[in-house]
C-alpha cells in the first residue's frame, strides 16, 4: 500500500446483521484505507462473505453505519433517524463498488465480451465502442485477450472467474470485494486468479479479500483479519498475524487449515 493517502476508504462502525432471530454479524467495528489489501479469514458461518454482502448492499444491516468514501452506504439520515435508500440510490451508490464471487455469476448466453459490456452500457450509458475498446484492454490485462468472443461455458472455471474480475473492473469501482474467489477452483487454476489480483493489488487499488489461500494473504495483504461469530477477533500485519506472537485462538484455527 503506497503511503500517499491514509484515509479510510471503508469504514464499519457496530454493524449487525440479522437472518431471523440469528446475529450473524456483531458490532463489526472495521476500516480500510485507501489502496489497502484487507484479507479476512476465519471458520464457516463467521460472517465473512455477509459482512462483504452489506457492504455492495446485497444484504440490508439492522444496526449501525457502513460508509464509502464518508458516503452512509444503504441508508440516509432524517430527522434523527435511519431511513433505507430507495433502489435507484443503491444502485447509484453500488457502481463505486465491484464484487466478485466465490461462483462466477456470467451470463451463460453471452459472450465474455458481451458480459464485461453489459453494465457499462446499460448502468453507465458508455457508447458501445468505448465499453468494447476498454473491455478487451482489460481481457488482455487477466489473460483472456483471445477468449473475447467465447461463451463462459467454454471456459475453464478459471479463466470465467478472470472473466468475472474484467466485468467487475469494467466500472472502474473505487473498492474491489472478493468473496473467496478461488473457492470453486483447481489449484493450477485458483493459481491463475491469484496472479491476476495480486497483479490488482500492486496498482493501489483497495481490496477486501475474504480467502481460505493462507499464502496467497500473508504474500499479497497489508493487513489481515480473523473474524470468528459476527465479530472482528484480530487483525494485524501478515508478519504479526501469522507468526509467533499469534493469540491461541488464531494458531488453533490456522492448524486447521494447514
Amino acid at each position: 500500500m503506497s503511503g500517499g493517502d491514509r484515509r479510510p476508504l471503508v469504514r464499519a462502525v457496530g454493524v449487525r446483521k440479522l437472518f431471523g432471530q440469528t446475529e450473524v454479524l456483531r458490532g463489526v467495528d472495521l476500516e480500510v484505507l485507501r489502496g489497502e489489501v484487507l484479507c479476512i479469514i476465519g471458520p464457516s458461518g463467521s460472517g465473512k462473505s455477509t459482512f462483504l454482502r452489506c457492504i455492495n448492499q446485497l444484504e440490508t444491516y439492522q444496526g449501525g453505519k457502513i460508509f464509502v468514501d464518508d458516503e452512509l452506504i444503504g441508508y440516509e439520515e432524517a430527522a434523527g433517524r435511519l431511513r433505507p435508500l430507495t433502489n435507484r440510490r443503491v444502485v447509484m451508490q453500488r457502481r463505486r463498488i465491484g464484487m466478485v464471487f466465490q461462483q462466477f455469476n456470467l451470463f451463460w448466453h453471452m459472450t465474455v465480451l458481451e458480459n464485461i459490456i453489459e453494465a457499462p452500457v446499460r448502468v453507465l450509458g458508455q457508447p458501445v465502442a468505448q465499453a468494447r475498446d476498454n473491455a478487451m484492454r482489460l481481457l488482455e490485462r487477466v489473460g483472456l485477450g483471445a477468449k473475447a468472443d467465447a461463451y463462459p461455458m467454454k471456459l475453464s472455471g478459471g479463466q470465467q472467474q478472470r472473466a468475472a474480475i474484467a466485468r467487475a473492473l469494467a466500472m472502474s469501482p473505487e473498492l474491489m470485494l472478493f468473496d473467496e474467489p478461488t473457492s470453486a477452483l483447481d489449484p493450477e487454476t485458483t493459481g491463475e486468479v491469484l496472479a491476476v489480483i495480486s497483479e490488482l493489488a500492486s496498482t493501489g487499488m483497495t481490496m477486501i479479500i475474504v480467502t481460505h489461500e493462507m499464502g496467497f494473504a500473508r504474500q499479497v495483504a497489508d493487513r489481515v483479519v480473523l473474524m470468528e461469530e459476527g465479530q472482528i477477533c484480530h487483525q494485524a500485519a501478515p508478519d504479526q498475524f501469522f507468526g509467533e506472537q499469534a493469540p491461541a485462538r488464531l494458531k488453533a484455527f490456522l492448524s486447521t487449515i494447514h
